[in-house]
């Protein structure tokens, strides 16, 4: 994002220079988070979201083109919501907004869950996207260089010597990498069309050609998932049980995101 984007979330005055959007009512603001604002929009009958960004997003490295391109493929194959307007350079984005409920830790809990989302993921990684790959062992380096404590440096050392030990992916495929429980919408039936199914990923600003294995492990290490559950989850995934390599490459990537999860809260204050 160039450092010509918006200062702050001011929803009103941004809306008011989209051409065909003024005097949309703006309901609530629905997050407020280190890298974005957003809102909840009503203009025309229809409802949107609208994400505003603030400053910490160009920090942080974030690539609000890649990301326009991954879920914009992703709405296309009805992983996503619809986006109605992007401005990557100004970090903005209007997108569908879709009624549902967002899945919290206990969700992931039951093993019908875990296999719709399972399936969900199977869809994502299969999709033809190109694009920049997500190095998540860059993204620490900056969070590292930004804090410039001992403590993040050691982090991101532990980190970076763990990249090296698991090396490349064999596979590239197209990732959402923030699979947390909250940008997992269940869409009451109907509500997302026919035949369409009723869950959906939001919040792509980390989505990118990666390693399939990475998005697993943010599930299983990022909710806690006891052993029984994480092993139905990949057997969905497979529809098949895992080989001892793969088991090894879950495990890895589990260790990996533990580590770029402890520099991440350190770097925005959680």
């Amino acid at each position: 994002m160039s450092g010509s984007g918006p200062r702050q979330a001011d929803p009103e005055a941004v809306l008011a220079a989209l051409g065909g959007y003024a005097g949309a009512a703006v309901r609530r603001q629905l997050s407020d988070g280190p890298t974005n604002a957003s809102f909840h929009i009503e203009h025309g009958g229809r409802a949107y979201v609208l994400r505003i960004d603030k400053p910490e997003a160009e920090r942080l490295g974030l690539d609000r083109a890649r990301e326009d391109h991954l879920a914009r493929a992703a709405a296309a194959a009805g992983l996503a919501s619809e986006i109605l307007y992007s401005d990557p350079g100004q970090g903005i984005l209007l997108r569908e907004y879709l009624p549902g409920r967002s899945w919290t830790g206990q969700d992931l809990q039951d093993p019908r869950n875990l296999a719709l989302l399972a399936g969900r993921l199977r869809q994502l990684h299969a999709l033809e996207v190109e694009a920049r790959p997500f190095e998540p062992a860059e993204a620490a380096r900056r969070y590292a260089e930004h804090l410039g404590t001992l403590e993040a440096q050691r982090l991101f050392e532990q980190l970076e010597r763990h990249a090296a030990f698991m090396g490349a992916p064999i596979v590239l495929a197209p990732c959402h990498n923030d699979l947390l429980a909250q940008n997992i919408l269940e869409v009451e039936p109907g509500e997302s069309g026919p035949g369409e199914s009723d869950l959906f990923l939001i919040d792509w600003e980390y989505a990118a050609p990666g390693d399939p294995w990475f998005d697993l492990a943010i599930v299983i290490s990022h909710h806690d998932l006891p052993e029984d559950l994480a092993a139905a989850f990949i057997e969905a995934y497979l529809d098949r049980p895992p080989t001892p390599a793969e088991r090894t490459r879950l495990q890895q990537q589990c260790r990996f995101y533990q580590l770029l999860l402890a520099l991440w809260k350190l770097r925005v204050g959680g």
